[in-house]
C-alpha cells in the first residue's frame, strides 16, 4: 500500500507540473515516449503477435501529440481522411502479409491503441490552450488553472474515492465479470467524494487565487457528477479490455498502479468530454463554472 500510495503521488504530481509549467512545444514532445508506450501496452495486453502492426501503431501514436499541436495536417494541406485511410490500409496489408497470427480485431484495437487514448491525452493540452487562449485577466489565467486540476481531479479522485468507500461499505457488485472489486457504494462514494472534494478546492480557488469573478460552487459539484462518471465509464471500458486477454494491468511502469494506460485510462474519457463542454459556446460554457 505504501508503495502504490507513494507512486500514486509522484505519478499525479509530475504530469500536473508539466501541465502547468511546460510550454505547449515542449509538453507535445514529452508526450510522444508515453503515447508509444500507451500503443505497445494495449497491443501487448492483447497478445498481437504481428511485430509490424505494433511498431507501426506505435510511431503512429506517438506522432498525433506533435500532428496535433503543430497543426501539421492543416499546414500540409491535407485532409484528415486521406492519411487516416492510408493508416487503416496499410494496417489491413500488414494483417494480410502475417495472416496466421493477426486476427481482424488486431487491426481494429491498433486503431484504438494508436489514435484513440494518445488523441484524447493530446486534447488536455488543447483544452489548457483553449483557456488560456481566452486570458485577458488574471482571474482567466488562474481559472485555466483551476479547470485543468478539476479535470484530473474527476479522472484521478474518483477512483480512489471510490476504492475506499468500496473497501468499508461495499456490498453490491457494479459489474462484477469486468472488475470484482468495484461495487455500487464505492460508485457512488467515489461521485460523492470528488464532489465535495472539487467543491473546496474550489473555494479554496475563490478565497486564495480569485478576487474577481469567483467560481460558482454548486454547479462545480453538479456537474462533477457527470464527470465523475464519465471516468469510471473508461475505467471500466479499458477493464473490460483487460479482463477480456486475462490480463490485470496493462504494463509495469509504476509500481502498485501498472502501465501508462492504466494511468490514464479514466482522464482519456475526461478530457474529450471537458474538451467538448468548452466547445459550447464561450460565454455559456466559462459561465458554468464562475459567476
Amino acid at each position: 500500500m505504501k508503495v502504490r500510495v507513494i507512486t500514486g503521488l509522484v505519478a499525479a504530481v509530475l504530469p500536473l507540473a508539466a501541465l502547468f509549467f511546460l510550454q505547449t512545444h515542449i509538453l507535445a514532445i514529452v508526450l510522444v515516449p508515453f503515447m508509444a508506450m500507451v500503443s505497445y501496452e494495449i497491443c501487448h495486453v492483447v497478445k498481437m503477435k504481428n511485430k509490424g502492426i505494433i511498431i507501426f501503431s506505435a510511431i503512429v501514436a506517438a506522432m498525433v501529440p506533435i500532428v496535433m499541436e503543430w497543426d501539421l495536417l492543416d499546414l500540409l494541406r491535407v485532409p484528415l481522411w486521406l492519411p487516416l485511410l492510408a493508416y487503416i490500409f496499410i494496417l489491413v496489408v500488414m494483417m494480410l502479409a502475417r495472416f496466421e497470427e493477426t486476427r481482424f480485431e488486431h487491426v481494429l484495437i491498433a486503431l484504438m491503441a494508436s489514435l484513440g487514448a494518445p488523441v484524447a491525452v493530446s486534447m488536455i493540452v488543447m483544452y489548457r490552450d483553449f483557456i488560456k487562449a481566452r486570458e485577458g485577466a488574471a482571474y482567466e489565467q488562474n481559472l485555466a488553472v483551476f479547470l485543468l486540476f478539476f479535470a484530473f481531479c474527476c479522472a484521478w479522485l474518483t477512483d480512489t474515492f471510490a476504492y475506499f468507500t468500496g473497501s468499508k461499505l461495499g456490498k453490491h457488485k457494479l459489474a462484477p465479470k469486468i472488475s470484482p472489486k468495484k461495487t455500487w457504494e464505492g460508485a457512488i462514494g467515489g461521485v460523492v467524494g470528488t464532489a465535495l472534494a472539487n467543491v473546496g478546492f474550489a473555494a479554496i480557488f475563490n478565497a486564495v487565487f480569485l478576487h474577481g469573478h469567483q467560481l460558482r460552487l454548486l454547479s462545480i459539484g453538479l456537474i462533477s457528477v457527470p464527470i465523475c462518471i464519465v471516468s469510471m465509464i473508461g475505467d471500466m471500458a479499458a477493464s473490460s479490455l483487460k479482463r477480456s486477454y486475462g490480463a490485470k494491468d496493462f504494463g509495469h511502469l509504476f509500481p502498485g498502479h501498472g502501465g501508462v494506460m492504466d494511468r490514464i485510462d479514466s482522464l482519456s474519457y475526461v478530457a474529450p468530454f471537458m474538451f467538448s463542454l468548452l466547445q459550447l459556446e464561450n460565454s455559456m460554457a466559462l459561465q458554468i463554472f464562475y459567476k
